[in-house]
């Protein structure tokens, strides 16, 4: 039996408030931000790719990649994440599970993906997060059964009331370097001197 595909979805709408500049765009180990995460998804193989970009996005993803535009970006990152599951339910209704992932995390890999995968298929629960610095958090793996739920989300917090809500539906995957995320230009100036 064919093993069940695993769609990714990259949140990459927001407006880097608080760094003053396009996070997607910033560099890192020779490549933006935005192509590392698009890559890493692409490499996994287990499914679609999908990238919610802002409506005023001057941001191209590769053909390979189905880009999906949130013209309520302004209204925080549930609203990328409504218009990416919309979008994975039409174009790919049978699929079975999502990773939603962002681009400021830059040591999201490949590996990390797969043992969500495998963490899933092993447990009993619909939603399998990442662990780092005493938070649950992204990349977050969710089971088809969680969809109408992430549909409901509003505002800035994204999924996060969902893996507070009914922690025994949360399966958890150890990232130790899921802390480092990028906000500010003094996250950046820390990350590009490591």
């Amino acid at each position: 039996m064919k093993p069940a595909q695993t769609a990714v979805l990259i949140l990459a709408a927001g407006a880097s408030r608080r760094l003053g500049r396009p996070k997607q765009q910033l560099l890192f180990n020779k490549d933006t931000l935005l192509n590392r995460i698009i890559s890493t998804a692409t490499n996994l193989q287990a499914g679609p790719v999908l990238l919610v970009l802002g409506e005023d996005s001057a941001l191209m993803a590769p053909e390979n990649i189905i880009t999906v535009i949130n013209h309520q970006w302004q209204e925080g990152m549930a609203t990328s994440i409504r218009c990416g599951i919309e979008k994975l339910q039409i174009a790919f209704p049978a699929i079975d599970t999502v990773i939603i992932t962002v681009c400021d995390q830059p040591y999201v890999s490949v590996e990390l993906f797969r043992e969500m995968i495998q963490t899933y298929e092993q447990a009993n629960h619909p939603i399998i997060a990442c662990t780092y610095a005493d938070t649950v958090g992204t990349p977050v793996l969710f089971h088809r059964s969680i969809f109408p739920e992430l549909l409901e989300l509003n505002g800035d917090k994204g999924a996060r009331l969902l893996l507070n809500k009914d922690r025994h539906r949360v399966g958890l995957v150890n990232f130790p370097l899921g802390n480092i995320d990028i906000d500010t230009e003094e996250d950046y100036e820390r990350l590009i001197k490591q």
